[in-house]
């Protein structure tokens, strides 16, 4: 496995959405996914934490303090990745839409 996707598959949500990308998509495994797709992705899920509504950003301001937690982490763990990353990858801005685009 490539190390973007080990990297990436630190943030659980990042994970989840690529896998269904793949599996609900139909777009073949994560492995196939280039670079810039994937960090794309990332900065796409990133971004849910600032939708308000979104239950990412809620749950930055949940009550529960678990939850808080959870959600501040996984905004952290983005924010790392996306730094890491961002640099190597094209700078072409991709979403799930637009994976599926290319696939095709």
């Amino acid at each position: 496995m490539r190390k973007i996707i080990k990297d990436a598959f630190k943030s659980n949500e990042l994970e989840e959405s690529l896998l269904n990308i793949s599996r609900d998509d139909n777009m073949g495994e994560v492995s196939e996914f280039t670079d810039t797709q994937i960090v794309d992705e990332a900065v796409y899920v990133l971004g849910c934490f600032s939708e308000g509504g979104h239950s990412f950003c809620d749950g930055l301001t949940s009550d529960d303090a678990e939850e808080r937690k959870y959600h501040k982490s996984e905004k952290k763990t983005l924010q790392a990745f996306i730094k890491k990353y961002q640099d190597s990858a094209s700078g072409r801005k991709y979403g799930a839409e637009q994976i599926r685009n290319e696939k095709e």
